[in-house]
């Protein structure tokens, strides 16, 4: 790839890609009037080459080319540079395609040949946007940068350090994107175990991920649920670090247990699935969102010697849909959470429902009766389209077994259309009421230690 063009530089770099000769032509000297340097391409195939060679700025392209369309090209270079932009030119407009063009991320859609005088404004505007966005990248790796520095010499809470005077810290439970999970005991509450989770040192200088760790808190205790991972105390001083303290779970992760308990049974996954659905129906009626469910947020722990029973962990992306703080802390178009469990609409950088949390729950059911993740792909952008575009493998071509009635429900729980979906968690669990008429296992021969919440955690297992 070649090198980023200095900021100061003046003018940009237009690929033309059009495969009408006479009007690329005309265009191209339209733009180099401009003040523009201009490399064109024939096909699709050509202006994909050609962004190997160039330092392109903004990117204009007929959506009817032989042999690799417009929209094509356009899904190819977002899988690339999800900011470079791209200028889509048609000669026969339509709504629907020009829904889909903005929905895949097109700068904008002009019509050929009325729209034709406004090529340069909107190539001006795209430039603009083009050298703001790699300012706003720039920034923000320096800012990240100059943090790292320095908390660079800041190592992890050492064991039997005292936290806010009342715990004592323990062994190191996991390391998540955005804490470090210890065990610790509660000296002013005759030794409970507790797990605390610390924030990592790099983002308590940055008050976007402050804040959003001190949500997490709020919202855990607003809900209040039994499959909720409970939140005791929340702690944050000028002189220490910033922790969330929880209840200490005893089990593992779903995760974890699909890597090594392989393929679920119907009636297995169906338990699992119906709890987490009590716990977002419960979020859902306070009007928050969890927006990242997957199955290393699914911990599964005994209690009375059943087995699988959940608790839901890690709400730090968690939407409070009617705060106006929310809207300014996750504001439209920031994509948050795991991408292989983002629903459509999600993916796009749309508004957020509860149906999206419906429809990464159908995922993780997906991933619990196959061992498979129902998208996959090279990099993050190209799964980004995966999810909008394809259809996952059917569950009963990957599990024979599965019955057709279960599939269905997994498979209308992941509609590209949310209003395809279920209208609620409750409507969901009713669905599946008829695989939980069992009796869950109890004394599981499975024997893990003490593990806490965190999201990308693994706990360390032991067998009897």
């Amino acid at each position: 790839m070649p090198a980023e063009r200095p900021l100061d530089e003046p003018g940009g770099c237009v690929l033309l890609a059009d495969d009408e000769d006479a009007l690329r032509r005309a265009l191209g000297r339209q733009l180099r009037n401009r003040g523009y340097a201009v490399v064109e391409a024939s096909t699709g195939k050509q202006a994909i080459a050609m962004l190997d060679e160039a330092l392109v700025d903004v990117v204009v392209c007929d959506i009817n080319m032989p042999e690799m369309d417009g929209m094509t090209l356009l899904k190819l270079i977002r899988e690339r540079d999800a900011e470079l932009p791209v200028v889509l030119l048609t000669g026969s407009p339509d709504v629907a395609t020009a829904v889909k063009a903005v929905g895949y991320g097109a700068f904008e859609y002009l019509t050929k040949p009325d729209d034709l005088s406004r090529l340069g404004d909107s190539v001006a505007r795209a430039v603009t946007q083009r050298r703001a966005s790699t300012v706003r990248r720039r920034l923000l790796e320096s800012a990240q940068a100059s943090t790292e520095r320095r908390v660079r010499h800041t190592g992890p809470i050492a064991t039997g350090a005292l936290v806010d005077g009342r715990y004592r810290i323990g062994k190191l439970l996991g390391i998540g994107g955005m804490g470090t999970v210890y065990e610790a005991r509660r000296e002013d509450l005759a030794g409970m175990p507790v797990a605390v989770k610390v924030l990592h040192p790099r983002l308590e200088a940055r008050s976007d991920q402050l804040r959003r760790f001190r949500r997490e808190a709020e919202v855990v205790a607003k809900i209040n649920h039994a499959n909720i991972v409970k939140i005791i105390d929340f702690i944050s001083a000028d002189d220490g670090p910033h922790c969330l303290v929880m209840e200490l779970l005893d089990g593992e992760t779903l995760a974890s247990a699909i890597a090594h308990d392989g393929a679920f049974t119907e009636q297995r996954v169906a338990f699992i699935a119906v709890q987490v659905l009590a716990a977002l129906e419960a979020a859902h009626g306070v009007n928050v969102l969890h927006r990242d469910l997957k199955p290393e947020n699914i911990f599964l722990t005994n209690i009375s010697g059943v087995a699988d029973v959940v608790k839901l962990l890690d709400f730090g992306v968690a939407k409070l849909t009617v705060s106006d703080e929310e809207s300014r802390l996750t504001e439209t178009g920031i994509i948050l959470g795991t991408p292989a469990y983002m629903a459509p609409e999600y993916a796009r950088g749309e508004g957020t429902s509860s149906s999206g949390d419906l429809y990464a729950l159908g995922c993780v059911m997906y991933e619990a009766l196959t061992g498979k993740q129902p998208f996959a792909a090279a990099n993050y952008n190209a799964l980004l389209f995966a999810i909008q575009e394809k259809t996952p493998q059917p569950v009963r071509e990957l599990r024979a077994d599965v019955s057709a009635e279960l599939a269905a429900i997994i498979e209308r729980a992941m509609s590209k259309n949310a209003s395809e979906r279920f209208a609620s968690a409750k409507e969901m669990a009713s669905a599946l009421k008829p695989w939980t008429t069992w009796e869950p296992p109890r004394d599981s021969s499975r024997k893990a230690i003490a593990t806490a919440p965190t999201e990308e955690s693994q706990p360390v297992r032991s067998r009897s």
